[in-house]
């Protein structure tokens, strides 16, 4: 299907969900680990098995997320999965769907769901749930049992299972099996008629049900792009697909299929300039901001992140905080929408999985703690940003200053100066303030650091220390 045919079928829907969902910050969580329906803060929190999270959990909550900043939650796939251990675990994380036609039982039920989505919603949030179309769940090597699966329960529902050996074959890539011999994930042949008629029906009557506000699409590049745009009509919500891979080149096609992607071309960039192996600021402009602009249709609406579910958190790469701000600060302000991963306010700092899929508990749920309130700051600068002036959503960044370790941009309202230099980094530089400025000797305050600063002849002398962010706002 093409991209013209697209945009004129679902342009204003399209307009009105990116212009809503630009707003926002999202806080993506798994179910299972993020609270359970009583606090106890003793209660296993590491392994792969349920550990009794609960959407009841989430509602109770809320508070501590509207005190982090964040506007939207983003929830773990809902529906049953298969049961049982397997050499992987059981399926706490939701992506090993049995049925399709069910909630999983062990996150609550379809009341505590909607409760869920009603309590977000009178607070002025949003909802996006995780949805995963591409495969279902077998474990082991034995033949696999179709008839165990709703409703696509026939052999003839799936491709052939061969799992997939080359992930530079697109056509592989799409009709493969994902997996392996201890779990596998039976492919389902989305490009049958009969398929994507249940999946179009399925999503409007899912989001209809729960009054989803949005979506986010697993393994989006394991299926067909021309599944999707009759199925995100279908949903009339938001949507961002999952396309795991670094080259916005390969990444950028899919937002003529949908409005938005998870930006994993900017992930690798963010975790090269400020883990390792720390490149140059010159490359992370070029590749993390140049030729994302270049390849996608609208960077504004991509879904920016510095950890999620399937990496290795950023602090098991570094222990530097002035990297791991810096990097924040990038994730928070850059064009798009920013998203943070539960845990990442705590500083958490597992690796693979399952080691980046910590119970939240285990932090007490604690809101002093100094990322905590870093990113608190940070987010709700970038929200009275939004509200003061809307434009900021939708217009570009603009480079001010480039160095090797240093790189400074201006959103409306705000100059962001990043450092890649590390904690024991001092290092000043001269930006001029023409491009943005109309005052030559204006006066900003660091909405970071609480400093103020003057420009004199439009040239502002900036000292970095310690390697820290600045975040300089105008001094009204």
């Amino acid at each position: 299907m093409s991209c013209c045919f697209f945009q004129k079928k679902t342009f204003v829907k399209e307009k009105e969900y990116n212009d809503t969902w630009r707003k926002q910050v999202i806080y993506q969580l798994l179910t299972d680990r993020f609270a359970r329906d009583e606090d106890d803060f003793e209660h296993p929190s590491q392994g792969r098995t349920y550990l009794g999270g609960t959407w009841k959990g989430v509602t109770k909550k809320l508070d501590y997320l509207q005190l982090l900043g964040c506007t939207a939650v983003w929830i773990s796939p809902i529906v049953k999965n298969i049961e049982g251990q397997t050499g992987y675990g059981e399926p706490y994380h939701g992506y090993w769907t049995q049925d399709f036609t069910k909630l999983n039982s062990h996150f609550g039920t379809s009341e505590d769901l909607q409760d869920l989505v009603n309590n977000l919603h009178k607070r002025g949030m949003l909802c996006m749930v995780d949805i995963v179309v591409n495969h279902m769940a077998h474990p082991g090597k034995e033949a696999v049992d179709y008839s165990q699966f709703t409703p696509f329960n026939q052999a003839n529902d799936f491709h052939p299972w061969k799992y997939i050996q080359d992930y530079n074959n697109q056509d592989e890539v799409v009709s493969g099996w994902l997996g392996d011999d201890c779990v596998n994930l039976p492919d389902i042949k989305t490009e049958k008629s009969s398929v994507r008629k249940f999946f179009q029906k399925w999503i409007s009557d899912l989001v209809n049900t729960y009054k989803f506000d949005g979506m986010r699409i697993d393994t989006a590049k394991h299926v067909e792009k021309s599944f999707y745009p009759p199925f995100i009509k279908s949903a009339n919500i938001f949507a961002a697909g999952e396309i795991f891979h670094g080259n916005p080149k390969y990444v950028g096609v899919y937002q003529d299929y949908m409005p938005s992607v998870i930006n994993f071309p900017l992930y690798y960039q963010l975790r090269e300039a400020f883990s390792y192996p720390r490149i140059p600021m010159f490359e992370y402009y070029q590749k993390g901001v140049l030729d994302i602009r270049h390849n996608f249709r609208d960077p504004t609406i991509l879904c920016n992140f510095l950890e999620n579910h399937d990496v290795p958190r950023f602090f098991s790469q570094t222990q530097d905080n002035a990297l791991a701000l810096n990097a924040i600060a990038a994730t928070i302000f850059s064009d798009g929408i920013p998203v943070i991963y539960y845990g990442q306010e705590q500083r958490f700092s597992g690796g693979n999985d399952p080691d980046n899929r910590e119970g939240l508990w285990l932090s007490k749920y604690d809101t002093s703690n100094f990322l905590f309130e870093c990113i608190s700051t940070f987010i709700r600068l970038r929200q009275s940003l939004i509200k003061k002036n809307p434009k900021f959503c939708v217009q570009l960044s603009q480079k001010i200053y480039l160095d090797k370790r240093v790189y400074a941009f201006y959103r409306t309202g705000v100059l962001i100066v990043l450092c890649n230099g590390g904690r024991q980094t001092r290092k000043t530089i001269i930006v001029d303030t023409s491009s943005f400025s109309q005052n030559p000797n204006q006066v900003y305050v660091d909405a970071f650091s609480k400093s103020r600063l003057q420009s004199s002849e439009q040239k502002l002398n900036l000292t970095i220390k310690y390697g820290l962010p600045m975040l300089l706002v105008p001094s009204e």
